[in-house]
């Protein structure tokens, strides 16, 4: 697995440990490789910037999930290369080897009131996402890999997402800083209910799967702002800041904030018997508040 101990794939190294699983996280540094092994999961040391070290191992295993991400200018690249190298490696294997690929909501287009992005939806991924359209489409074609695309919302953690953000600057008595207006719509999935899914669609047996992971199809940022408010009976005011003119589009990684979208709850649960615990705001909020 890539990125076992990022913010999506920490839980899920936690969820598949809990399964049972035997879990090797690549691993890029030895604070990445402790984390990993105090989590109860193995280490193997690799980067996806050099896949040559690591995809034939990885290649070898019943599945391989990728969560990972440099958020380098070449990411793309860097991304391509490294599914490029798998997928070739798999090509010795007796069976397709089970891939987990992480997409993102961001793929999608902003929607209007009223419209909802489902799966079928077609691709209209910001520049700085563009590559990952592309991957997806490659590591399609071809009978090398079962491939499942999973695109999370929104990811809310304690530490992290829009709810965690929301939350610090309310308690430092800040403004919200973000890129999104008050009537902004964003869909939401908690971090350990998304692990569910990863969990869910590694039972599959199905060659092709394609999934949007939230537990919330949509609240705009206004709403979710005095959601919070009323639970830490606080104040807490938007600040919406206007896109960076000196920055290039195709790293503009936080641009999607600014993507007003509503997407389709109900396919994921059909396709795989995902049951996300936190299906409301409200759920979110005190999962997170705790």
């Amino acid at each position: 697995m890539s990125g076992g101990t990022g913010t999506i794939g920490a839980p899920v190294v936690a969820k598949l440990l809990q399964e049972g699983a035997h879990v090797i996280g690549l691993a890029r540094s030895d604070a990445a490789s402790e984390e990993l092994r105090s989590a109860g999961a193995s280490a193997y040391p690799g980067d996806l910037r050099a896949p040559e070290g690591w995809v034939s191992r990885a290649a070898s295993c019943d599945a391989v999930i990728h969560a990972g991400a440099t958020f380098a200018s070449d990411m793309g690249r860097i991304d391509r290369h490294a599914m490029l190298c798998l997928k070739q490696a798999a090509r010795h294997r007796k069976q397709p080897l089970q891939v987990i690929y992480t997409g993102g909501i961001w793929l999608y287009p902003p929607c209007g009131t009223g419209k909802i992005i489902t799966e079928k939806t077609p691709f209209s991924p910001l520049p700085a996402f563009r590559f990952m359209s592309e991957t997806i489409r490659f590591l399609s074609n071809g009978t090398d890999l079962a491939l499942a695309v999973i695109h999370p919302a929104l990811v809310c953690s304690r530490t992290s997402g829009p709810i965690a953000e929301m939350t610090r600057a309310l308690k430092a008595g800040s403004a919200f800083q973000t890129r999104a207006r008050p009537e902004t719509v964003w869909p939401l999935v908690e971090a350990r209910d998304l692990a569910d899914l990863y969990l869910a669609a590694l039972k599959q047996a199905r060659f092709r799967l394609s999934l949007i992971a939230a537990g919330v199809a949509g609240i705009s940022v206004a709403h979710l702002a005095s959601h919070i408010s009323a639970r830490h009976g606080l104040p807490l005011e938007i600040e919406t800041q206007a896109s960076p003119k000196d920055i290039d589009p195709a790293s503009d990684w936080t641009a999607g904030y600014a993507l007003s979208q509503t997407v389709d709850i109900d396919h994921a649960r059909r396709a795989t018997g995902w049951q996300p615990e936190h299906s409301t705001v409200e759920d979110l909020i005190v999962a997170l508040s705790k």
